[in-house]
């Protein structure tokens, strides 16, 4: 392998530790990015780091506190995942700390669509005299942070659908009378707790009005040890965000203000677990980014038919029997 090659293929390794460093973020970072740094000396890494908390830290001071030999750092490379941040906001710009630090090099995976950075963070630590390496791994940069560029880029946050069906496509029983609550399950536990999972890793999770009086659903993370998302409850020209109301027009257009509001709120990701009309309502407006099927392992021969998205699963993989199908939406909205 020639030198050119080999120092792309060390780059890439190194970046890609960062991102895995910056993943075990998911949940606790949000509005702020996934973050890992990665602090090299003579090829061998002698500090990591990675942002653990929205107001806490961020990445590269973590990767920079852990190197004992700080005289080492005037002759390290930095490598991190997401152009190191410019201003102030929780925290002192991390740009500052770099070039306080005179690490010579900067390796970036990709640049921050925040208004606030975009371009930034890396003009100032040229004109500091430090040599900048950018787009290492871009696509897998933005793909971890998909929540954070989808919220800055398109200003909405990132849209999961999520629901339950049966084998032969029904999402809920026949009810007498639309606000009959009656407790069932149509996948297992494990699902259950992967559901709660998912739940903890976004800011918010959204319902109508009709799923909250029928089901009366606690909307929380009690099968998982992570944080439950704000919840999200709209009906007809409001939405009550956290016990908040948020009036609209009943003449503007709904699917709009509901996302509208959430970005308002720096909410960047909220995932919908309502019923049919409410999944109807994102799927018909083209607003969403991922839908997540649980499929349970019963038939129930009539009820509510399920939504049918009409393409092949990005990702299909079984749980104890019951199955999930991940589809990824390529949208412009």
């Amino acid at each position: 392998m020639d030198s050119f090659n080999l120092l792309t293929e060390t780059h890439n390794n190194y970046m890609r530790r960062c991102l895995q460093l910056a993943a075990k973020g998911l949940g606790s970072v949000q509005p702020n990015p996934m973050v890992g740094a990665v602090i090299t000396y003579e090829d061998k890494i002698i500090g990591e780091g990675w942002h653990q908390k929205y107001g806490s830290a961020h990445a590269e001071i973590n990767a920079i506190s852990a190197v004992q030999n700080k005289e080492l750092l005037k002759k390290s490379t930095l490598y991190v995942n997401l152009e190191p941040c410019s201003h102030y906001g929780k925290t002192p710009p991390c740009a500052d700390e770099i070039i306080r630090w005179k690490i010579p090099q900067v390796v970036i995976g990709t640049s921050d669509p925040n208004s606030k950075v975009n371009g930034r963070g890396i003009a100032k630590l040229k004109e500091a005299g430090i040599t900048v390496i950018q787009n290492i791994l871009p696509d897998e940069c933005k793909e971890l942070n998909r929540r954070f560029f989808t919220f800055h880029g398109k200003k909405r946050p990132y849209i999961i659908l999520k629901w339950a069906q049966t084998l032969d496509g029904y999402m809920d029983v026949e009810r007498i009378n639309s606000e009959d609550k009656i407790d069932y399950w149509i996948t297992n536990p494990e699902l259950r707790v992967l559901v709660h999972k998912w739940r903890s890793e976004e800011d918010a999770i959204l319902i109508g009005y009709n799923t909250l009086l029928r089901d009366q659903p606690q909307l929380n993370t009690r099968f998982y040890s992570g944080k439950s998302p704000i919840p999200v409850v709209f009906e007809r020209n409001q939405v009550i965000i956290n016990g908040t109301s948020f009036q609209y027009s009943s003449a503007e257009d709904k699917i709009d203000n509901i996302i509208k509001c959430l970005y308002t709120q720096d909410i960047s990701s909220v995932i919908v677990e309502g019923g049919r009309k409410t999944l109807d309502m994102f799927l018909y407006s083209g607003y969403w980014d991922e839908a997540r099927v649980l499929i349970g392992n019963i038939h129930w021969d009539k009820g509510l038919p399920a939504p049918v998205i009409d393409s092949i699963p990005e990702q299909s993989y079984t749980i104890n029997g019951d199955h999930v199908q991940i589809y990824i939406h390529q949208t412009n909205n």
